[in-house]
């Protein structure tokens, strides 16, 4: 049987318990991927206006414990974030407003990259295991209920996914080896459909006027054989590429695009710009960073005509997020988290099925000074804890039958119930 931990953040309908919740509405997410089995994943947060917070997973979810092992990558669907935690094999889904814990997926994962979303499905690239080069695979998961209720095999190595017209775009980047294909799934027969022939190492992409743009990194020098990077343009009327251009010498990474004609990538310690007609060619370096480690400047976002770029240190340390115009003429920089690998915008709710509806419980009336009930048929088990983690109270509950709290200390609890789908747990004000 799938398991999956469903954490519902609710309002307790009281001006100041409601105010507690901060909004992240107005600024730029930073995901820092943490030490590889550190646990010290994090997200900082850089406001239009204001000061850097790091850490507002922790802020927003005192009680919640870490974020957890190696933040892969940070997706937004509707109302929610979607943040792919790789070696906890784990999908953690906040609120994208205040960055409360809605829910965990923790089942289906294996070595979890990236994710992409069609039609209140996700999809998420798995590497499996690094033993075995043939057990990679896209998991489906529904949105509503929060499991995996599909894998697609796929070539080793699933990277970075793209849904664009309603097709799935997979860059094999390689995983444990060197890929350099990219794979089409329909998502809606969930089948690989076909296969295009790249570079070496697809490692980002872009999509303009129609095309969408892959770059290739190529073989590193530590491989033993290396090969050169360069940028593949494929028609998506059809498929096929229809121009490359080969970049000797270079390693490139992190496509972006202005939307208006101009590309950016990082190769090493460099940031260049180029025009994407030409295919980046001749692109001259516009931000040079001090002397990175082996894989480079380590993420690169164009957002609002800034380029915000992942300077990782030493990999043990809290890293830097640099902060340049378009032409790179540095504007500011920020001490964030350890290993920073990505920033993305944040923007108010969009409006969308919620997740986990079907796990839709809670408990009422809220604040409460007597007792409470579950808005549930069936007699479901519910467990009472106080903010330190401590379990208070342990009893069944219904629409019918409700649980006394008149033993209890006023104040906030997390009532845990239980299902067979799985496991909320919502807030509760003992007045």
């Amino acid at each position: 049987m799938k398991h999956i931990y469903t954490f519902f953040a609710m309002l307790f309908g009281l001006i100041s318990v409601a105010a507690d919740a901060q909004s992240f509405d107005n600024g730029i997410f930073v995901l820092n991927e943490g030490g590889a089995g550190s646990n010290n994943a994090s997200v900082s947060y850089i406001p239009n206006s204001g000061s850097l917070q790091n850490n507002i997973f922790a802020s927003a979810n005192p009680s919640a414990g870490s974020l957890g092992d190696t933040a892969q990558s940070l997706t937004f669907y509707g109302n929610y974030a979607y943040i792919v935690l790789n070696i906890s094999n784990t999908i953690k889904i906040v609120d994208r407003m205040t960055f409360e814990l809605v829910a965990t997926v923790s089942t289906g994962l294996n070595n979890p990259r990236y994710m992409a979303f069609v039609d209140g499905k996700g999809f998420i690239t798995n590497w499996g295991s690094g033993a075995n080069a043939n057990d990679d695979y896209l998991a489906v998961l529904d949105l509503e209920t929060n499991i995996v209720e599909n894998t697609i095999p796929l070539a080793e190595g699933a990277e970075r996914i793209a849904a664009i017209n309603n097709q799935l775009y997979i860059l094999h980047q390689g995983g444990y080896g060197f890929g350099n294909s990219v794979s089409i799934v329909n998502p809606q027969t969930e089948t690989l459909t076909t296969s295009i022939a790249v570079g070496d190492v697809p490692n980002s992409y872009v999509v303009d006027n129609g095309f969408l743009y892959v770059l290739c990194g190529g073989k590193p020098s530590w491989s033993g054989t290396q090969t050169s990077g360069g940028l593949y343009k494929i028609d998506l009327s059809d498929n096929e590429v229809e121009e490359s251009l080969t970049w000797n010498g270079m390693n490139p990474a992190n496509l972006q695009s202005s939307g208006n004609g101009s590309i950016f990538f990082t190769n090493d310690a460099n940031v260049y710009k180029g025009e994407i007609s030409s295919l980046g060619l001749n692109a001259p370096a516009i931000i040079a960073l001090g002397e990175q480690g082996v894989y480079g400047i380590y993420g690169l976002n164009f957002i609002d005509g800034k380029l915000y770029v992942a300077d990782a240190g030493n990999y043990v340390s809290p890293g830097t997020a640099f902060v340049y115009d378009a032409n790179g003429t540095a504007v500011t920089n920020y001490v964030v988290g350890v290993i920073p690998n990505g920033f993305y915008k944040a923007e108010p709710n969009l409006s969308v099925p919620n997740p986990t509806r079907k796990l839709a419980l809670f408990a009422y009336p809220n604040p409460t000074s007597d007792k409470f009930f579950v808005n549930s048929e069936e007699v479901v088990p519910v467990s009472l804890f106080d903010l330190t983690g401590r379990k208070v109270l342990e009893q069944n509950a219904s629409n019918q039958l409700g649980i006394d709290v008149t033993s209890l200390q006023s104040g906030q609890y997390l009532a845990q119930i239980a299902t067979q789908k799985g496991v909320v747990t919502t807030k509760i004000l003992v007045k």
